[in-house]
């Protein structure tokens, strides 16, 4: 754990522009900033950046919070992880008190296998550049390649000796556990034998977009029929094939800058051509491309140029996985490499202004290229004809805007030879077969999250219509003044029902909530807003407390959530000083102003939303005593019935006066 002075110090460094532009691109709106959100299948900027009050929110999926947050969701990190990784981002020196062997259990399982790969790296590397074995085989293969020394430094390239368990015994000397060998997948640990899963191999690290190494891909030099030419490390906590792309954390910052992304297949493509000066290129590393690599690229281009060679059945192998970047809105470009070329070789023999120009004067279109490519085969078989209309039709179809859509049917009616308001005919019936399809499966993906997150005891996205609590949307309206209002003080007189005197008070919002539910010994009904409440009551009085500060910063990312939607709501800034807006005032005056209007706010309304809360508590206890009077009444149970209207008696008494006082006005006194 990390002390208090330390969180804060984090929490007041740390800007949420600054952080979130290490992952998505932003781009200015108004006084805030938009981007394509990471965390779903977002095909228009959905995530909006607010500086100024240091939060990011999507309005597509519902995730928000502050920087903190966005690190532990983006990075997968628990919140003491997150706190590290921004602690080292802003060159804050840790603090750190004792943790229980629980917590350390819990924060250490992702970080000790990223610590793992960090010595498997160096291992690697050592073994490459300072064993004779490394040097023979591993660096003679990186120098044939042409590749440079700090180049291969630069992306941490190694090699694997060939010993059978030689990595796993130097870990285990080194003190890592065989527990955290097995999860990374380095080691292969079986109650007979351990052996190393990279043996033998030139090794290539793979690392997150924030540059932390989540796995390894290792080739091997010699020629055996029965090994595989490329062994990966296996799926795991840290590590999701789907969801990386080889290079992404070199290639980002060219990316953003060319507003282009080149995409090849694999990892000595990419190196080459850091090498040669084009560093906008990312490697989808030999496996279909998927719906998660698509989106890390989105979050800095939508311009994306697929490099191929001349080999056709590879170029129509990966045709149907370039269909989902049309999906999603990007613009695509293929180029066809010269006769005997590949990324690798082609960028090895040209400078970074001759590569790019060949690009320019080469690209083509997508979906021209397919159809071009596909009617090579076809000749005059006319059921390879069907066969590209049906495709074609598909992959237009896919095409989000419509004026593309058009511009596409245009060209490929005069390709293809046909009609073409048949072929838009076609092409928008298949769309609406697209939509019924998705519409079916998000259905299906929604009840499967609602399921988990029942399970997992976590909040659905639509937490705030969360009515399995009695009186959730009055306690609702209470939390919101609590986060938004909590520390704030108001001066007010009361009538006390017992002397009829005048009764002075100047508490906080927090503390006049809490005291006015102890009257009436009541306690909130949702268990999250009775934490939020408890602790808020704990820490007002403390100097400095802001509560919406607290809320928004907490640990349990259910309060957090809950103070984000509650800061970033269309209507978080009262109408009752919106007046304001247009007019021109001094700083400090209109600061002034609006903390006096304020005053004003919380005076009329915090009495009035507890009054309603308990209203509504009394209507909803004189029903259930109507329906126990009924039930006794049936069975002849009068001694029951009679002290069941005598319970109801006073409760009409009671609300009587609460449904009076609802109508007066609040006497206030600033």
């Amino acid at each position: 754990m990390i002390d208090s002075i330390t969180i804060e110090r984090i929490q007041s460094a740390s800007q949420i522009y600054e952080v979130v532009s290490d992952f998505v691109t932003l781009k200015k709106r108004g006084v805030n900033y938009v981007g394509i959100c990471p965390f779903h299948e977002d095909n228009t900027p959905s995530l909006y950046v607010s500086p100024a009050k240091n939060l990011y929110k999507c309005f597509a999926c519902g995730e928000g919070g502050t920087a903190i947050h966005f690190v532990m969701k983006y990075e997968q990190l628990s919140y003491p992880e997150a706190l590290q990784y921004l602690a080292k981002k802003y060159g804050i020196e840790f603090r750190e008190i004792k943790m229980s062997n629980e917590q350390k259990q819990i924060q250490n399982i992702r970080e000790a296998m990223f610590i793992l790969n960090s010595f498997a790296q160096k291992t690697f590397s050592t073994n490459l550049f300072d064993t004779k074995e490394g040097q023979s085989v591993g660096l003679s293969y990186f120098r044939k390649r042409n590749f440079r020394k700090d180049i291969i430094q630069k992306f941490q390239l190694g090699y694997a000796d060939s010993q059978r368990d030689s990595f796993t015994q130097t870990a285990i000397r080194a003190g890592y556990k065989q527990e955290y060998l097995k999860k990374t997948g380095l080691s292969i640990i079986e109650k007979n034998y351990t052996i190393d899963r990279f043996r033998e191999r030139v090794i290539f690290p793979i690392h997150t977009l924030s540059g932390k190494i989540v796995a390894f891909g290792g080739r091997i030099l010699k020629k055996e029929e029965k090994v595989a030419k490329y062994v990966n490390s296996l799926e795991s906590e840290i590590y999701h094939k789907s969801n990386e792309l080889y290079g992404i954390y070199f290639a980002r910052q060219a990316i953003v800058k060319y507003d282009q992304c080149y995409l090849v297949e694999g990892y000595t493509d990419v190196i080459s051509m850091h090498q040669a000066g084009i560093e906008n290129v990312v490697a989808s590393a030999g496996t279909a491309l998927t719906q998660g690599q698509i989106r890390l690229i989105r979050r800095f281009t939508k311009n994306i140029t697929v490099l191929y060679d001349r080999d056709t059945a590879g170029i129509k192998a990966a045709l149907r996985s370039i269909n989902l970047l049309l999906e999603t809105g990007l613009n695509i470009k293929t180029v066809l490499l010269p006769e005997g070329e590949d990324p690798d070789s082609f960028s090895q023999k040209q400078s970074a202004t001759s590569f790019n120009n060949y690009i320019k004067k080469n690209e083509t279109d997508f979906v021209r290229f397919k159809v071009e490519l596909l009617m090579q085969d076809a000749g005059n078989d006319p059921i390879k004809k069907v066969q590209i209309l049906t495709e074609t039709v598909y992959t237009i179809a896919l095409i989000p805007e419509e004026i593309t859509r058009l511009i596409y049917v245009k060209e490929c009616s005069y390709l293809l030879d046909i009609d073409e308001r048949l072929l838009m005919h076609n092409v928008e019936k298949k769309r609406e077969e697209l939509f019924l399809q998705k519409k079916k499966n998000d259905k299906l993906q929604l009840q499967k999250t609602e399921q988990q997150n029942t399970i997992n005891n976590l909040p659905s996205l639509e937490h705030n219509l969360n009515l399995s609590f009695p009186f959730y949307e009055y306690e609702t309206n209470i939390m919101y003044y609590v986060v938004r209002y909590g520390e704030q003080y108001f001066y007010y007189e009361y009538e006390d029902e017992g002397t009829n005197e005048l009764i002075s008070a100047n508490l906080n919002v927090i503390e006049f909530i809490v005291s006015d539910l102890e009257e009436d010994e009541i306690e909130l009904h949702y268990p999250l807003y009775r934490k939020m409440l408890k602790e808020g009551y704990e820490w007002c009085k403390k100097n400095n407390f802001i509560a919406e500060e607290y809320y928004k910063n907490h640990s349990d990312i259910k309060i957090s959530h809950f103070a984000v939607d509650i800061s970033t709501d269309k209507y978080i800034e009262s109408k009752v000083f919106s007046q304001y807006k247009e007019t021109k005032v001094n700083e400090e005056k209109l600061k002034t102003t609006k903390q006096s209007q304020i005053n004003k706010m919380l005076l009329k309304e915090i009495p009035y939303v507890m009054l309603n809360y308990k209203n509504a508590i009394l209507k909803h206890r004189v029903e259930t005593i109507n329906k126990q009077i009924k039930l006794a009444e049936k069975g002849n149970n009068f001694d029951k019935q009679k002290e069941l209207i005598s319970q109801l008696s006073g409760l009409l008494k009671t609300k009587k006066v609460i449904a009076l006082r609802l109508r007066e006005r609040i006497i206030t006194k600033l």
